[in-house]
């Protein structure tokens, strides 16, 4: 018996005929069939603008990708360089203690090299016997007992021949400020200083001469010196020294007299350091200060 298609009202289909498939291809010919010359222009603008846009994007995505690459290329290169260069470089090895060739002795549980012990000692050894030949004593000014003498300078000899004895027995500052022969118009000061000796030898002071004036006058100072050329200062103990200036004060009054006075500056002359009984080394020239507290007044 043949078999029978489905019916649709009585209406009968052709054989190997699906209805389903039929209706189908009808629905898409009357929703698409007037517009698919269209359709099929728009997607193909689509199609070519994405791909368009994607090879344009591809483009640049390749060209950081390559410049990436250059540069990670450049960087591997340089690091290869530099360990290039550190190993042809000899390794260098810090000495130290453990390592340093020589002998060594313990001292306080730590090894040190004997030949850099030996160095040290030799250093601190030197700057002792520097210290103890050439650093000069510390001058202190004694306030107390420094004062202006009474002398009458021309009660013995006349200015001409005071003036040969200052050249020859002190150090003559100006011979000008020796022009009066009124011995009321001068004063002689003696200001005293205490003298550290700190060194292991004993210290000879034989003069002293001025080395600057702080004051508006310097033109009065007559002299700088010492009467007792002898004064020797024994190993680490204090002495004493006194330093004599003659100051022309004509018309001075007792301001400007301190002032004189506190402005001067001395240095030791001829100092040294009595090494042996018959050796003397040379010290270093000591630089004095007079002291701001001294007061002395010209009525003595």
């Amino acid at each position: 018996m043949a078999k029978r298609n489905p019916s649709m009202g009585g209406l009968e289909l052709p054989e190997e005929m699906d209805v389903n498939q039929e209706l189908g291809k009808q629905i898409i010919g009357e929703s698409f069939g007037k517009s698919s010359g269209q359709m099929s222009n728009q997607v193909n603008m689509l199609a070519s603008s994405n791909f368009a846009n994607a090879s344009s994007k591809y483009d640049g995505i390749e060209k950081v990708e390559n410049l990436s690459k250059t540069r990670a290329r450049a960087k591997r290169e340089e690091e290869q360089d530099f360990m290039k260069s550190i190993a042809k470089k000899p390794m260098v090895t810090k000495r130290t203690i453990d390592n340093e060739p020589g002998a060594k002795v313990k001292i306080g549980g730590k090894f040190i090299s004997v030949k850099r012990l030996v160095i040290t000692c030799a250093v601190v050894l030197a700057v002792l016997v520097s210290f103890a030949l050439f650093v000069p004593p510390v001058f202190v000014t004694d306030v107390v007992d420094s004062r202006v003498t009474d002398e009458n300078i021309f009660a013995y000899k006349g200015i001409n021949e005071l003036r040969v004895e200052y050249a020859d027995k002190y150090s003559m500052e100006d011979n000008q400020a020796l022009k009066s022969e009124k011995a009321e118009n001068y004063r002689v000061v003696e200001i005293k200083f205490h003298v550290v000796n700190m060194s292991v030898f004993a210290t000879r002071i034989p003069q002293f001469e001025l080395m600057a004036s702080q004051s508006t006058s310097p033109d009065r100072i007559v002299y700088v010196g010492n009467d007792n050329k002898h004064t020797e200062i024994q190993p680490f103990s204090k002495g004493e020294a006194t330093v004599r200036v003659l100051i022309n004060v004509e018309n001075m009054d007792n301001t400007e007299f301190n002032k004189i006075v506190r402005g001067l500056v001395f240095k030791s002359v001829d100092m040294d350091r009595k090494v042996t009984k018959s050796t003397f080394c040379p010290s270093i020239p000591a630089i004095i200060f007079v002291s701001d507290d001294v007061t002395l007044s010209l009525d003595k």
